[in-house]
């Protein structure tokens, strides 16, 4: 049994969510270790939260996935436990979680968290993450709870999805579109450097792009360092992406661009 839980949300580290979370999940066992993956997942991003477990999942201690993004709180959206090949992911029926389960194989099985004996009693129905999802999740965890007494095994096909925007490819253009921005304002893109290589692209070459309604050329390079001082490089990023950077800079604030802003490459 996994003594580590996984921890993902959008609390931040203000208000003390964070910590309390935490906390509950030592007061039921303080020998379990919490990696914390991120809180700052932009609120109620769920998209972002997707794709960040995504990335995360293929790198963490394989166990128990604790994920909170959670906008639809105290509705009748469902609080699961998706059983994988890597472990148990913990979260909100919204979809956050499906990619994490794809990466990894897809997902085997799936419980509603509905015990009462692993429900926190409280006034209003607003912090599922203090009161359902960390008690499954150290309940699980240290051994003391077992699948099959989660709650009732839900229909994987009934399960809320987040789908990855596909491009759309003729004999003239890849049409994409900026999936992700990071703290240094690279702009991920759904395209792939195969969908380039297939039209005869390679490293080292000056490619014609538009950016929303901003048209551009980007040399595709093999690092973060483009020869163009103060232009636009194309880079295949550390997730295997195709991603639009400037050097020592920040492509997002010379593009002025966004997360689903279009993305055009010509050919």
């Amino acid at each position: 049994m996994s003594k580590i839980i996984s921890f993902a949300s959008d609390f931040g580290l203000n208000d003390g969510s964070v910590g309390v979370v935490k906390g509950v999940i030592s007061r039921i066992d303080d020998s379990l270790k919490v990696n914390d993956i991120s809180h700052g997942i932009p609120p109620q991003d769920i998209k972002y939260g997707s794709l960040l477990l995504m990335r995360a999942i293929q790198y963490i201690p394989q166990g128990v996935l604790l994920a909170v993004v959670d906008p639809g709180v105290g509705t009748n959206r469902k609080a699961i436990a998706i059983t994988t090949d890597w472990g148990v992911m913990i979260g909100p029926d919204n979809g956050l979680l499906n990619l994490a389960c794809a990466t990894v194989g897809g997902a085997k099985q799936a419980f509603e968290l509905e015990n009462e004996n692993w429900i926190i009693p409280h006034e209003g129905n607003t912090f599922h993450a203090r009161d359902i999802f960390a008690p499954f999740a150290a309940g699980y965890a240290s051994g003391q709870l077992k699948l099959e007494d989660f709650g009732k095994e839900l229909n994987l096909e009934d399960l809320n999805q987040y789908l990855i925007p596909l491009t759309d490819i003729t004999d003239e253009e890849i049409k994409g579109e900026i999936l992700y921005i990071d703290e240094f304002g690279n702009c991920q893109t759904n395209i792939s450097p195969q969908e380039l290589s297939d039209k005869n692209y390679k490293i080292g070459d000056s490619i014609s792009l538009k950016v929303d309604n901003q048209e551009l050329t980007a040399n595709w390079c093999d690092n973060y360092k483009n020869e163009k001082i103060g232009a636009i490089g194309i880079v295949v990023d550390s997730w295997g992406m195709v991603s639009l950077f400037l050097s020592n800079g920040n492509a997002q604030k010379l593009l002025n661009c966004k997360d689903n802003s279009k993305v055009t490459i010509k050919v």
